[in-house]
């Protein structure tokens, strides 16, 4: 998976039954194509370890929440900086020239900034006004821009309408039934058949 080709990104917190890795196969069998872990799910060495060899057999991309060396430990393919102040070249520095860098933005000066450090791609916190600040970014096009703060399939469908076609949604949206089918539910709305 390249960051290129990603549409779905989810963010993994700790599922409330079952291992996380378990979580993340389904997830990604339903089109999750970018995994998130979370800082409490990446405390744990060995569960982090077992969703790092899910995405590597499944073609997903890891991301780890903040902490570059534990990113590094297991050989994340990117980190994602969840203060518009973290800097992406020491991100970089420590794990590598190639790693992805993400960053949080919750206003259009966030965005603006983030895409003037060189963030690989933002996750925008804005939920369903994302398109409105999207549309707005000078610079731009071609960057991995993903909708965040989405509360159902239906906010998904909302913004994917009015043009935006990457999504990050939380693991939690994907419990209360089959994290595959559920994850599915919002691929089929990025216009996957699943």
């Amino acid at each position: 998976m390249r960051l290129e080709d990603a549409l779905l990104y989810m963010i993994l917190k700790a599922p409330a039954a079952g291992s996380p890795s378990d979580f993340c196969a389904a997830a990604i069998a339903g089109g999750v194509d970018v995994i998130h872990v979370s800082a409490e799910v990446a405390a744990n060495a060995e569960q982090l370890q077992a969703v790092h060899d899910v995405c590597r057999r499944d073609d997903a991309l890891l991301v780890v929440a903040d902490d570059a060396a534990i990113g590094l430990s297991v050989e994340a393919d990117g980190l994602h900086l969840s203060a518009s102040t973290a800097s992406v070249g020491q991100a970089r520095a420590t794990m590598g020239m190639d790693t992805i860098v993400g960053m949080s933005t919750r206003s259009s000066s966030d965005a603006i900034l983030g895409l003037e450090v060189g963030a690989d791609y933002l996750l925008h916190w804005e939920g369903t006004l994302s398109p409105s600040v999207f549309s707005g970014l000078p610079g731009a096009a071609g960057q991995a821009l993903f909708a965040a703060g989405l509360s159902s399939v239906d906010d998904a469908r909302s913004i994917v309408e009015r043009g935006v076609y990457r999504i990050c949604i939380e693991s939690p949206l994907l419990e209360g039934g089959d994290p595959s089918e559920l994850a599915a539910a919002y691929s089929r709305v990025l216009g996957r058949s699943m």
